[in-house]
């Protein structure tokens, strides 16, 4: 089992369990009722076979090294579950019914997942709830897999995210028992020499940095303590909303960055607000952690392969387009210091840092009193074209991602079709309503909406028909 997939099963506690999952929202057929759809779809994946991994249980027994164990008797009534969602049966209603089902530890000893199928929504759409272990995927592989199993037409109910392929035998996993010593003794030697690596750079670039006054790319350690940074409790608060890709898109190219800083821009200033509302506006630019995939076109096995970005954000009270040109800027020179590391070591990047704050603040052994990163932000991908789940078309996929001390809110988005679904976690005890954050962030990108319309709308400085003098 490689050692990021450990450090998410370690950090698993009833105050901080590793539950990833994916809010999806789902129109009725035509002429069809979300009940009964909802019928039809439980009934398809309670008669699904689970494959690897979710068809075993993690076993951290030291000898033989830690590793996924086959469990032969999976109940998968205790994996899918139907449920009605409670009056007023409206978005604000279901994120709540969905919070109080992810901040519940998933038991470990059935395999790691589960599917929630909701009905009774105001709207009349259906509601697909997963949950899984973020020791058993990424969040660009979970996007493939659970996507990946919809239809691009309406038709007959696909396997499950969590089917076992054609071909697979129960509880096989090529990587894990196979070469179990010999496998577990070349991991810990990459480790190795990837924190050699890390160390080396982070070194050679503070000394640098110190002679010269060189700015660097990644910062952690650089944000500074907000209420996101307090111990995470058990309780979460989640949030849901969509931006428009077209807007997002006109916005990117005006600032010269991607749609990635215009989310990052959007959260920031988000949270800005937020916390000004409440008479916490930080003195310095927040610092977050955004997740990097290093998977291979194609690549498709059950385990996490993200590195980290530490990406400084804007200097607060910063205007709209401002702050996307800051963000752009930062994030470019934090992606060409990614890019100098070998795979390894950008694998481990997070690792080594989390250690230390977990040293520092836990152990007493250094002084760094600022937290690692003030938040997470998370793009898994897009889903591409229209998706249908039997009849039912695919309608928004909120994520639902995963906290852990000392991060206290994560915002996590996938783009479907035309539009770009943000979802919030947040740590309950510093948010009581992840929705003010949400209306927060849709007011700061219109916001920077009207900011990029002034600026289109903006005369030419010079007079029409007038020629530039060009001195000789």
């Amino acid at each position: 089992m490689p050692l990021l997939d450990l450090a998410f099963l370690w950090i698993d506690r009833p105050e901080t369990p590793s539950n990833v999952g994916v809010l999806m929202l789902f129109d009725p057929p035509p002429g069809g009722t979300a009940a009964a759809a909802a019928g039809r779809i439980v009934r398809s994946y309670r008669a699904a076979h689970p494959g690897h991994p979710f068809d075993a249980v993690p076993d951290l027994s030291m000898l033989p090294l830690p590793h996924w164990r086959p469990s032969h008797r999976i109940d998968m009534r205790k994996h899918v579950l139907r449920e009605k969602l409670a009056q007023p049966g409206d978005l604000e209603s279901l994120c709540r019914h969905v919070a109080q089902r992810h901040e519940m530890p998933l038991d470990r000893t059935r395999p790691l997942f589960s599917v929630h199928v909701i009905d009774g929504l105001a709207s009349g759409q259906l509601a697909v709830y997963l949950k899984s272990h973020h020791s058993s995927w990424d969040g660009r592989y979970a996007l493939e897999r659970i996507f990946g199993q919809l239809r691009p037409d309406p038709g007959p109910i696909t396997p499950p995210f969590f089917a076992a392929t054609p071909g697979t035998a129960p509880g096989a996993d090529p990587g894990s028992l196979a070469n179990g010593l010999a496998t577990g003794v070349r991991s810990l030697m990459t480790q190795a020499a990837a924190a050699k690596e890390l160390f080396g750079r982070l070194s050679a670039r503070s000394r640098n940095e110190a002679a010269a006054g060189l700015p660097r790319g990644n910062r952690p350690f650089a944000g500074p303590h907000t209420r996101f940074n307090e111990p995470v409790s058990a309780g979460r608060t989640y949030a849901c909303f969509s931006l428009p890709l077209a807007g997002m898109r006109q916005a990117a190219r005006a600032c010269g960055g991607t749609l990635n800083d215009v989310a990052l821009a959007v959260v920031d200033a988000g949270v800005e607000r937020f916390l000004a509302g409440i008479g916490e506006r930080p003195r310095q630019p927040l610092v977050a952690m955004c997740p990097v995939s290093l998977r291979d076109p194609g690549d498709r096995e059950a385990t996490t392969k993200a590195a980290t970005l530490f990406v400084p954000l804007a200097r607060p009270r910063s205007g709209a387009a401002e702050r996307l040109r800051q963000i752009a800027a930062n994030t470019r020179d934090a992606k060409v210091e990614f890019r100098s590391f070998s795979r390894e070591a950008a694998l481990d990047y997070a690792l080594l840092a989390f250690g230390l704050w977990f040293a520092s603040s836990t152990l007493g052994l250094g002084a760094v009193a600022r937290p690692v990163v003030n938040l997470v932000v998370s793009n898994v991908g897009a889903v591409n074209g229209t998706r249908y789940l039997g009849d039912c078309r695919l309608a928004a996929a909120y994520p639902v991602s995963m906290l852990a001390d000392p991060c206290g809110l994560n915002v996590t988005v996938v783009s479907v079709e035309d539009h770009m679904d943000f979802g919030i976690i947040a740590n309950a005890a510093v948010v009581a309503d992840g929705f003010e954050l949400a209306r927060a962030c849709e007011a700061a990108f219109a916001k920077l909406t009207r900011a990029m319309q002034r600026s289109r709308a903006a005369p030419d400085s010079r007079r029409p028909g007038r020629r530039k003098r060009v001195s000789p």
